[in-house]
């Protein structure tokens, strides 16, 4: 699948995603897009999903018509040792996600 990983998200994220051809958004010189202009352009360039950790995405984008998904990585910091255990979850997402959807991952609960 072809993952773009937005500024949010540290590009060592994508050493977590094996199988899966990952892309950060400043490799594209596409870091100063926002939302609605990064989706475009990543559903452009045959992009299948946005990684991000914004987590107001979901209220400020409509993906319904949209062909790329997005998964939000819900973690209280952004730093790769918070978001480096959420990658499970993501790569099961990855295997079964539909085009034009929005996941949020959350850090899975300790009974």
């Amino acid at each position: 699948m072809r993952v773009l990983l937005d500024n949010n998200v540290s590009r060592r994220f994508s050493q977590f995603l094996a199988g899966h051809d990952v892309t950060h958004v400043q490799q594209l010189g596409w870091a100063d897009l926002k939302n609605g202009h990064l989706l475009a352009a990543a559903e452009g360039a045959g992009y299948e999903v946005l990684i991000t950790a914004d987590k107001q995405l979901q209220y400020q984008q409509n993906l319904k018509s949209r062909r790329v998904s997005v998964v939000v990585l819900n973690s209280s910091r952004i730093v790769i040792e918070e978001i480096a255990p959420l990658a499970p979850q993501v790569l099961a997402i990855l295997q079964n996600l539909h085009e034009g959807v929005l996941v949020v991952v959350s850090p899975e609960k300790n009974p």
